[in-house]
């Protein structure tokens, strides 16, 4: 089995090349490089994958950029599409909606989300809204001196979009109406955690039944479950996501479930590993342990479709590498193949030469 991986790089000083295409070949177990982009983008820190497209964040500091590029099939070529410039600074995160129709992406620096709208042909805009946060953390002199969107996700159902500031320590709720415009849901929607945790990535689970959130300053994994018949969600858990004893920095940083749904797994950037958590019947999670990432700080991570290896993006120590997972136990074993890559931020991994849901 072939997998196509894109990688994502910051492109500073002795930066990557932007976008990569690398190839994993599951039966070899070899990692090599295609080809990158280094001309197509800036700083594409986060990319979302389909079949047909891939849109790419430029993370800059004076404003947003979002690019669309076509995806061949086979070959996993791309072919860059259309630009669109967004308000807002330092864009971290993109999330395509359920209708394939709209992308919402968030602004880190400037503390704001905007909506854009799809088109059919992979061209981007009209934007559609643009939403800023206003306000002050509880750790107003160093990273919540403002708000800091750092990542958005739509409801299954399409109704709810959610946006994770890690500056105001809130999950603000908004509902979606016709075109891709948001308004803001009455108090009893938003999800507001403890002061200082800093939300950074979510996840939705059983129809968005669970929410499933990791907090980058507070190093913790927390649950929520949705009420019978609202979308309010309650906390019902919240977990360390470090090794027992551990004192030394560290930021919590990306999450994702197995394809099954019965394992849960977070990157911690510092202790520099992957803590694995075994979803129960009841959405809690167990901590069943901790693997090393291969590197220094998983900036982010993802697991292959078949469920039999992991990738992980060690953006310091500048390369991808790929582990053998136990699909029974979860367990993370050792690193079965590495490339270079430098400053690596991003991996998603898909299949070659087919199409996927």
């Amino acid at each position: 089995m072939l997998y196509q991986i894109y990688t994502g790089s910051y492109m500073n000083e002795n930066g990557g090349d932007g976008i990569y295409l690398l190839e994993f070949d599951t039966e070899r177990q070899t990692l090599r490089q295609i080809c990158s982009y280094p001309e197509e983008s800036s700083n594409p820190s986060f990319l979302a994958v389909t079949p047909e497209r891939v849109f790419a964040v430029s993370e800059l500091d004076e404003c947003g950029y979002i690019t669309s590029f076509a995806r061949d099939l086979a070959t996993g070529g791309l072919t860059k599409l259309d630009r669109i410039r967004t308000e807002g600074s330092a864009m971290c995160h993109l999330c395509l909606w359920p209708d394939g129709q709209h992308l919402s992406a968030a602004n880190y620096m400037s503390g704001s989300l905007v909506v854009c709208r799809v088109q059919a042909d992979g061209s981007l805009g009209p934007v559609c809204d643009f939403k800023q946060h206003y306000g002050i953390g509880f750790d107003s002199k160093d990273r919540q001196e403002g708000p800091h969107v750092h990542s958005t996700g739509v409801s299954g159902d399409g109704k709810r979009l959610y946006a994770a500031d890690l500056g105001l320590d809130q999950i603000f709720c908004y509902e979606i109406s016709e075109g891709g415009r948001l308004t803001e849901k009455k108090e009893e929607y938003q999800i507001r955690t403890p002061k200082g945790t800093g939300p950074r990535h979510f996840l939705f689970r059983e129809e968005d039944r669970y929410l499933y959130l990791v907090t980058e300053m507070g190093n913790c994994l927390f649950v929520y479950e949705k009420a019978e018949g609202e979308p309010v969600y309650r906390e019902i858990q919240n977990i360390s996501t470090l090794p027992e004893g551990y004192t030394g920095f560290n930021a919590a940083a990306d999450l994702h479930f197995s394809r099954d749904g019965k394992f849960l797994y977070v990157s911690n950037r510092g202790a520099n590993n992957l803590a694995v958590f075994r979803v129960t019947e009841n959405g809690t999670v167990l901590l069943t342990g901790h693997y090393d990432c291969g590197g220094d700080f998983p900036r982010n991570f993802c697991i292959t479709p078949d469920n039999r290896f992991v990738v992980a993006a060690n953006q310091k120590s500048g390369s991808v590498a790929v582990f053998a997972r136990d699909a029974v136990t979860g367990a993370i074993g050792g690193k079965v193949s590495e490339l270079a890559i430098p400053n690596a931020v991003f991996v998603q991994a898909v299949p070659k030469g087919e199409t996927w849901k």
